[in-house]
């Protein structure tokens, strides 16, 4: 996440928190969403404003289509053609007293030498909703949204 902040809100659950920056040394945003509950997942749709989305497809070049709300995005058939990188933190069995976190699910463990793994993210399909297990920290990366803030 980069330093530049941007407004966010979020409605539903008082045990959600969420923050939004412009990514740090890559294109796009970066979402941050921390569930408090121990008990439920939450599932989050995002609905951004004054962006603008880059869309990669593989026979065409990149094109650019200015929109100023998120929902407006999801009615334009390509949109389903971009992705998001999700990584999903939580505790080893779900106890937060443990020294183990998991990364999507796999055990976060450096080397002999001391080398931090690789972070590997979990693609999602970019109108799909971000699923928020209880007691986790979800960061998602989304490349093709461009914000003037951010430029």
């Amino acid at each position: 996440m980069g330093r530049q902040v941007l407004s966010t809100s979020f409605v539903g659950t008082n045990k959600i928190r969420s923050y939004a920056h412009c990514s740090k040394t890559s294109a796009g945003i970066t979402l941050l969403v921390i569930n408090l509950d121990g008990f439920k997942t939450t599932n989050i749709g995002v609905f951004i404003e004054n962006t603008t989305t880059v869309i990669t497809s593989t026979q065409q070049n990149a094109t650019q289509k200015q929109r100023t709300k998120f929902s407006k995005m999801l009615r334009n058939p390509r949109i389903d053609e971009a992705q998001r990188d999700e990584y999903h933190l939580t505790a080893k069995d779900g106890d937060l007293h443990s020294q183990i976190v998991l990364l999507n699910g796999v055990e976060l463990l450096v080397n002999s030498s001391g080398v931090i793994p690789s972070l590997e993210p979990i693609q999602k399909n970019f109108s799909s909703p971000i699923s928020v297990a209880p007691f986790s920290i979800v960061f998602v990366h989304i490349p093709t949204i461009r914000v003037p803030a951010c430029t």
